[in-house]
């Protein structure tokens, strides 16, 4: 009997700039145990947990969401949708964006013919920009 599919839709934001990417878990690939495997990897994950109540799951897809999130602003932002066409390679970033963070330390990889990677988790639209010249000011400020 095929396994059912648990797939939920999340969405991270940075209220105060408008960052926001949106992210589809497999809760069938990623469960409490894995979850630990990768809160535990980095440091802060206590707080990390503290600031979910307790609940890992929840701490590992809100930090996906913050490394994705950090990952496009040093790329100079992106902003897709899951609706972009499919007419080319490059017309939707969000499997790109999703490989370069499953291979990044931490994640656990890719896995053949999974677009969840071996952390069930993917990107399927994002709204990440950086500020242009326009959105910026410059004020002369006294020195001392």
């Amino acid at each position: 009997m095929p396994e059912q599919s648990n797939v939920k839709r999340y969405k991270v934001k940075e209220v105060w700039k408008d960052y926001e990417v949106t992210l589809e878990v497999d809760h069938n690939i990623l469960n409490v145990e894995r979850a630990t495997l990768i809160n535990g990897f980095w440091s802060d994950h206590k707080n990390r947990l503290f600031s979910e109540d307790g609940d890992v799951v929840r701490a590992v897809i809100r930090y996906f969401g913050q490394t994705m999130i950090n990952m496009m602003l040093s790329e100079g932002g992106s902003s897709f949708s899951e609706h972009m066409g499919k007419r080319g390679v490059f017309d939707n970033p969000a499997p790109i964006w999703t490989k370069d963070l499953h291979d990044e330390e931490g994640w656990g990889g890719i896995v053949e013919g999974s677009p969840y990677g071996w952390c069930g988790i993917r990107v399927i639209a994002a709204d990440v920009e950086c500020p242009s010249f326009d959105d910026l000011e410059l004020a002369e400020v006294k020195n001392g």
